[in-house]
C-alpha cells in the first residue's frame, strides 16, 4: 500500500509542474470519504463509519451533490450516484468527467462527448470532437483533427455553440477572463473569452491565472507574471506552486516556500512538499519519513508517517503500516490506519482542488466511411467482366509488377478511410498461360476475385463485431442471400462473398460463383 499511495501521490503532484499546474485555495472540505477495502471501494463518514457499502471499482469526491463511480466486472460502465449510494444516473456509459459549472461530460460505446446536466438529461453532443475538458468559468476546450490530421482546439459554451474556433495546438483552462494557448511553434500566450490574443506567445508553459497571477516558464526556470504579462517573480525556480498568498517553490532539488515577491519565507530544505491549500499546517518530508510543518516552517507534528496528504477541513490522509488512516491537527488519529488505498480522484483533490476524470476522448467511429468504400459488386470499380488490362492501367502497373507464383496481388495498401483505418485491395486470378516451355501474362484474362482487407486502430480497433453487422446488412440489401452453413458468407447468382472478423482487421473476400473457390479464411 505505501507504494501505491506514493505512486498516486507522484504523479499528481508531477502531473501538476509538468503542465506548470496550480493549486486551489478554495477547495471546500469533503463529508463522504471514498476509501479502499480489499478490491473495492466505499464511502465512509469523517468518524470512519461506513455510509456506502463497498461496491464500486472506482469512486470520486462528491461535487454538487453527485459522485462519479465506476462498476465492478469485466464490462465496467460509469454512473452518478447521490450520498446515499443511489443512483441519480445510471451507470451507462464507457467515460465520463466529474460535474463542473452543472454539467459533466459522458461518453457511450461508440459515442461522441456530450454534455449532461445532474438529471442526466442531454444538453448537446459535439460529434466531431476528438477531446474535450471540463466546464470552467463557461467554456469547455474542445479539440478536433484538422486537415492534415492534428488535433487542434478551441472553445465551446454551455449551449453547445463554438465560441472559439479550434486552432490552437494546446490550451489550458479559462480563468480570471484568460486562457493559455499554445501555437504551432510550442509557445504559450493568453487569450480572452472572445478569442483575441491579450499575451502574445512567448512562455514555454503556463498556469491557469489566479487572483490576477499565473505561474510561467520560461527556459527550464519557473516565475511568476501578472495580467499585463510583467514578472512579479522572475523565472529563478525549479518548479513554482501558487498556494494562497504564498508559493510553493523548488530549489536545487529542495522544496521551501516564497511570498509574492519571490523572497524565501521557509527555506527550501524539504525532499518533498505539498501546499497549505488555506491549512495552517501542511505534510514535509524529514528523512525517510512525513511530518507537519506550519505556515513558519517550523515542525508541529513529528515525522512518523510513510505518506501524508494536506489537511482537508479537519483530517489529513497518512499512511502507517502500510495502511490508510486519517489524523487530527494535533497529530492524533481520528480514524485509524485500516484501509488498502483511496482512488486517484481524492489525492487530486487534496493536492489542488482538482479531479483525475476531467477528460473524456470520443469513442465515436464512423463506420459509414468504412461500408462506404465496400463495393460487393464492383469492387474498386472492376467486375468479373474486367481484365487485367483494366487493373494495369487504371493503376498504371506494368506487366513486371505481377508474379508468375502467385494468383493474388496487392493492388495498394493502407489507404487512408478515417484517422483509424486504413484498407489494401488486392486481385485474384490467373494472369499468365503456358507458350511452349515459357509463362505468358496475359492481359486480357479477367479476374476471378477481388478482396478488402481493412485495417483498424485506435478507437476503431475492438469495432470489429459493429462493422461487420453493418457489412452484412448492407450486402443483404443489395440482394445477397446469407449462406445459414456457414458463417459470414453470401451469394448472388454468380458472386460468392466471404467476410471474416479477426482482432484489428476485416477481411472481405468477392469471387466469381462458377469458381467454386475456397473461402474457409478462418
Amino acid at each position: 500500500m505505501k507504494r501505491s499511495l506514493y505512486l498516486l501521490v507522484v504523479v499528481a503532484f508531477t502531473s501538476i509542474f509538468n503542465s506548470c499546474g496550480g493549486g486551489d485555495t478554495s477547495i471546500s472540505a469533503i463529508d463522504l470519504i471514498p476509501v479502499r477495502s480489499g478490491k473495492d471501494f466505499q464511502y465512509i463518514d469523517k468518524e470512519g463509519k461506513i455510509v456506502i457499502n463497498p461496491q464500486f471499482t472506482n469512486a470520486t469526491v462528491f461535487r454538487d451533490g453527485l459522485a462519479l463511480v465506476e462498476t465492478t466486472g469485466d464490462e465496467s460502465k460509469y454512473g452518478f450516484v447521490t450520498d446515499d449510494g443511489k443512483y441519480a444516473i445510471n451507470a451507462q456509459y464507457q467515460q465520463a468527467t466529474v460535474f463542473s459549472d452543472g454539467l459533466a461530460w459522458v461518453v457511450l460505446e461508440n459515442g461522441a462527448p456530450t454534455a449532461i446536466d445532474k438529471k442526466g438529461e442531454i444538453k448537446f453532443t459535439l460529434q466531431d470532437a476528438e477531446e474535450v475538458h471540463l466546464f470552467k468559468s463557461g467554456l469547455a476546450a474542445y479539440s478536433i483533427l484538422n486537415a492534415e490530421g492534428d488535433e487542434i482546439w478551441g472553445f465551446v459554451d454551455k449551449s453547445g455553440k463554438t465560441v472559439i474556433n479550434p486552432q490552437f495546438s494546446a490550451v489550458a483552462n479559462f480563468s480570471d477572463g484568460l486562457c493559455g494557448v499554445r501555437n504551432n511553434a510550442g509557445k504559450w500566450g493568453f487569450i480572452d473569452k472572445e478569442g483575441s490574443i491579450i499575451l502574445n506567445n512567448q512562455f514555454d508553459g503556463v498556469d491557469d491565472f489566479s487572483n490576477g497571477q499565473c505561474v510561467v516558464s520560461s527556459n527550464n526556470k519557473y516565475g511568476v507574471i501578472d495580467k499585463d504579462g510583467k514578472y512579479t517573480i522572475n523565472p529563478q525556480f525549479t518548479a513554482i506552486l501558487l498556494d494562497g498568498d504564498m508559493f510553493l517553490v523548488n530549489q536545487d532539488g529542495k522544496w521551501g516556500w516564497c511570498d509574492n515577491e519571490g523572497k524565501l519565507i521557509i527555506n527550501p530544505q524539504f525532499a518533498r512538499a505539498y501546499p497549505f491549500n488555506g491549512s495552517s499546517v501542511t505534510p514535509v518530508k524529514s528523512g525517510e519519513n512525513y511530518g507537519y510543518i506550519d505556515r513558519e516552517g517550523k515542525i508541529v507534528i513529528n515525522a512518523q508517517f510513510e505518506d501524508a496528504l494536506p489537511f482537508n477541513g479537519d483530517l489529513a490522509l497518512v499512511v502507517s503500516g502500510n495502511k490508510i488512516g486519517f489524523i487530527s491537527d494535533d497529530g492524533k488519529y481520528v480514524i485509524n490506519p485500516q484501509y488498502d488505498g483511496v482512488s486517484k480522484d481524492l489525492v487530486t483533490y487534496f493536492l489542488t482542488g482538482g479531479s483525475d476524470y476531467s477528460i473524456v476522448k470520443t469513442d465515436y467511429f464512423n463506420i459509414a466511411a468504412i461500408t462506404s468504400i465496400v463495393n460487393f459488386e464492383s469492387p474498386e470499380g472492376f467486375t468479373f467482366k474486367s481484365t487485367f488490362k483494366n487493373v494495369i492501367e487504371k493503376y498504371k502497373l506494368s506487366e513486371s509488377d505481377f508474379s508468375v507464383y502467385s494468383k493474388e496481388k496487392e493492388i495498394f495498401s493502407d489507404k487512408q478511410i478515417t484517422s483509424d483505418a486504413t484498407y489494401d485491395f488486392y486481385v485474384k486470378g490467373e494472369n499468365f498461360e503456358t507458350e511452349g516451355w515459357s509463362r505468358v501474362f496475359n492481359s486480357s484474362k479477367t479476374p476471378t476475385g477481388y478482396a478488402y482487407v481493412i485495417s483498424l486502430k485506435g478507437k476503431a480497433r475492438g469495432k470489429e463485431e459493429q462493422i461487420l453487422a453493418e457489412l452484412q446488412t448492407k450486402i443483404e440489401a443489395d440482394g445477397f442471400k446469407k449462406d445459414e452453413s456457414r458463417n459470414g458468407v453470401y451469394s448472388s447468382d454468380n458472386i460468392r462473398v466471404v467476410m471474416v472478423n479477426k482482432k484489428g482487421s476485416i477481411t472481405i473476400v468477392i469471387e466469381a460463383y462458377e469458381d467454386s473457390p475456397e473461402y474457409d479464411y478462418d
